[in-house]
């Protein structure tokens, strides 16, 4: 319910990155027509200017050329006056002229005759009417009718570019309303194209959910997109890492208890074994001296206890080098380290030792740090008691600017690093080292012996002590 609940917050989501890739893809191809549309304008609006211009120029070739008739011969005054004195020109019949407006005025300014009358007036359109307003207005042409020295009127020529706008406005529109379809047929089809190509988020959201829920098995399928692809792979893998490293831990973990449970089962058969058996041969013996009738036997019962304490002490000390090491508190860690490699000596008088321990190991303060090298080394020791028959060990510790260098090596039978013998042994080591920041590698082959180094980082102040 909670997958299903997210995958439609996702896809329903105004920002989600579907729409946000469909948006700017929109605002740009919005830029673009504008642009279009803006250029095309502009072209139109030179293109009626110069239309309008060329043929207000013809016009006035014409009326010019009347003009100078009309001048030169007096007969059209007569014709006019028995006709219609306002319509010398017959302005009325150039109705088909729909670029210019003419008119012909008197010597007194009254509108004599118009070739307007003849307009079909239609009603402007606010594209033509936006189209006059960006493009400046023509000047209008004027002439002067003089007869015998007497100015009896003027003409009037004013360009009329509405009819041109509106046709060359017409095939612009035609033009945009194709580039509005294209607009909106790469939108959708672009909508579709991103909305396939973000499918498989949806597989790496369930992915994604299923590992929160504790479900380490899943994992992505092989996307055909080599950005998705890449992304699958590297998911997957590190799936798979998680899962092993889950693993590792719960199998770490139980082996913690388990090495608990026997530590505590081998401090209880010591303390019943060991301490118990000497506690009760105190007991014989001191109730031997409490019944005794002699000084000579009272004498040789605290001889036996004297020897039992002894042992007991031994004991005692034994369990508490497992529990802690004691020296490392009284003399430090490296006369700790070279008393582990004695005792261990003493009981291993076979195995020739060498070991490299510098002094300035004592300058770690840090507690966690020197136990952890203590563990390292005592573990590998008893490696080599168990498992190496190793005839020569070698152990060398650096301190090397603010990392301590620990190298354990011997010529034992080694094994295969492949298959990594079962115990808490060297996992723990692996475990101790990397907590506390630093690098465990092992390096073994059969019959060629074994080579354990460990890198650990030092706190500052040891590090300046150096």
């Amino acid at each position: 319910m909670r997958n299903h609940t997210q995958q439609a917050a996702l896809s329903s989501s105004p920002m989600n990155l579907k729409l946000r890739l469909n948006l700017i893809i929109t605002l740009l191809l919005a830029l673009v027509l504008l642009l279009a549309a803006v250029m095309m304008i502009h072209n139109a609006r030179d293109d009626v200017r110069a239309e309008v211009q060329s043929t207000a120029t013809l016009a006035m070739h014409l009326l010019d050329a009347e003009i100078l008739h009309y001048t030169s011969d007096f007969a059209w005054l007569n014709e006019a006056d028995g006709q219609n004195p306002n319509s010398i020109f017959r302005l009325h019949n150039l109705g088909n002229v729909r670029h210019l407006r003419i008119e012909f005025f008197d010597a007194n300014g009254r509108l004599r005759d118009s070739n307007i009358e003849s307009h079909k007036q239609e009603p402007t359109s606010w594209l033509v009417s936006a189209m006059g307003f960006i493009s400046p207005a023509l000047p209008e042409i004027r002439r002067k009718i003089f007869v015998s020295g007497r100015m009896i009127g003027e003409l009037v020529v004013t360009p009329d570019p509405s009819y041109e706008i509106q046709e060359v406005l017409g095939d612009v529109m035609g033009l945009l309303l194709l580039v509005a379809i294209f607009f909106v047929a790469v939108n959708a089809l672009v909508y579709w194209a991103v909305g396939r190509a973000m499918r498989p988020v949806d597989s790496v959201m369930t992915a994604l959910n299923e590992l929160e829920r504790g479900n380490l098995k899943a994992r992505l399928p092989d996307f055909e997109l080599p950005e998705l692809a890449g992304i699958s792979r590297k998911f997957n893998a590190m799936a798979e890492t998680l899962e092993t490293s889950i693993q590792n831990n719960h199998k770490l973990t139980q082996q913690l208890i388990r090495l608990q449970e026997d530590e505590r089962k081998n401090l209880a058969r010591d303390l019943h074994d060991e301490i118990g058996q000497y506690l009760t041969a105190v007991h014989v013996d001191a109730s031997a001296i409490l019944n005794a009738k002699s000084i000579e036997n009272a004498k040789e019962s605290a001889k036996a206890i004297s020897a039992v304490a002894r042992q007991m002490m031994d004991i005692v000390h034994d369990m508490l080098q497992r529990l802690r090491p004691s020296g490392l508190d009284a003399f430090g860690l490296s006369t700790a380290l070279k008393d582990l490699v004695s005792t261990w000596k003493q009981r291993n008088q076979q195995v020739d030792v060498h070991v490299d321990i510098p002094g300035r190991l004592d300058d770690i303060r840090d507690e966690t740090t020197a136990i952890a090298v203590y563990r390292i080394v005592q573990e590998c020791l008893t490696n080599v008691t168990r498992h190496s028959n190793a005839s020569r060990v070698d152990i060398r510790i650096t301190i090397e600017k603010t990392m301590l260098n620990i190298t354990v090596e011997d010529n034992g039978r080694g094994f295969n690093t492949a298959q990594l013998p079962s115990g808490f042994g060297l996992a723990g080591m692996r475990e101790r080292v990397e907590g506390l920041g630093g690098r465990f590698s092992l390096d073994s082959a059969l019959a060629a012996g074994t080579r354990v180094n460990v890198e650990l980082p030092l706190q500052a102040s040891a590090g300046e002590k150096q």
